[in-house]
């Protein structure tokens, strides 16, 4: 499932994800970034506390995103990876490659937006 937030108007949006992100669903997360970062003035916040496993193909779902955020000088930060989606990421140096915060409200504090600002 995902959830969409904007915040100060449409200068970030928050996707929050819940369940797998894996082969399963993985053109639903990359449809879901892309309109996502397409819409976003200036960045995407993909919330992924909810999420207790990130396979092989979610991550490049991801990449995905990245690649589309970064083609349209945009950013896409990820936020709450959980211990499996950390050493996921260590293990690949996707953590070299996306900026990750501990929690969303830090990630929105990045971008001077306050959590509670939610439209």
């Amino acid at each position: 499932m995902i959830e969409q937030k904007t915040f100060n108007g449409n200068t970030v949006i928050e996707l929050i994800f819940s369940g797998r992100v894996d082969v399963a669903n993985r053109e639903e997360v990359r449809a879901a970034l892309h309109q996502a970062v397409a819409d976003a003035e200036q960045a995407v916040l993909v919330n992924l506390t909810q999420v207790p496993l990130i396979d092989s193909s979610g991550l490049s779902a991801l990449v995905s995103g990245l690649r589309v955020a970064r083609e349209q000088q945009k950013k896409l930060v990820l936020a709450g990876l959980n211990k499996q989606a950390q050493m996921v990421f260590s293990l690949t140096m996707m953590d070299k490659v996306f900026r990750v915060f501990p929690s969303a409200a830090e990630a929105l504090a990045s971008f001077g937006v306050k959590p509670d600002s939610a439209v």
